[in-house]
């Protein structure tokens, strides 16, 4: 398994796989609208996409928002999504994965990689804290939906 970060050309390749894992959320399919999305993303430097791959095939990925902390005066990134095809080296693709965006993350500077998931994931509550992630007891996380969004069902 290689780890990669996704380039413009690999939106073929990752549409698909980020449409299932939109899917998994009970989102409806639509490639169209993914691919736009990734390459609104990408073009911009909105997001950072790391590929598990081998070959041509892609089986799994995180992206990353780069954001920033005003009390720390230095960047951040937002682990917002990962998604891994089920087999037998899940936790695996996801250690490597997680080894290479810290790896950058420390490179570019940014101080800190911050991920929310939802209570009952605790399969990946456990990979995190395995790997070192930190519970925050100090802070409550609060949301305003502000438009009836697509996935606005998820955040409750």
């Amino acid at each position: 398994m290689q780890i990669k970060l996704c380039e413009i050309n690999d939106l073929e390749s990752l549409t698909p796989l980020f449409d299932d894992y939109r899917q998994h959320f009970k989102q409806s399919s639509d490639p169209a609208a993914v691919k736009a999305y990734l390459q609104q993303r990408i073009e911009a430097n909105e997001a950072i996409i790391y590929l598990a791959h081998s070959g041509d095939e892609i089986h799994g990925f995180v992206m990353l928002y780069p954001s920033f902390s005003s009390i720390g005066l230095a960047p951040i990134w937002i682990l917002n999504d990962m998604y891994l095809k089920s087999g037998s080296n899940k936790r695996l693709m996801a250690l490597q994965l997680l080894d290479q965006i810290v790896e950058d993350c420390k490179a570019a500077g940014a101080i800190r990689i911050e991920v929310t998931t939802r209570k009952e994931n605790h399969k990946l509550h456990k990979l995190y804290k395995d790997y070192g992630f930190e519970k925050d007891y100090k802070y409550d996380y609060y949301f305003l939906q502000v438009t009836q969004a697509a996935a606005a069902d998820m955040l409750k």
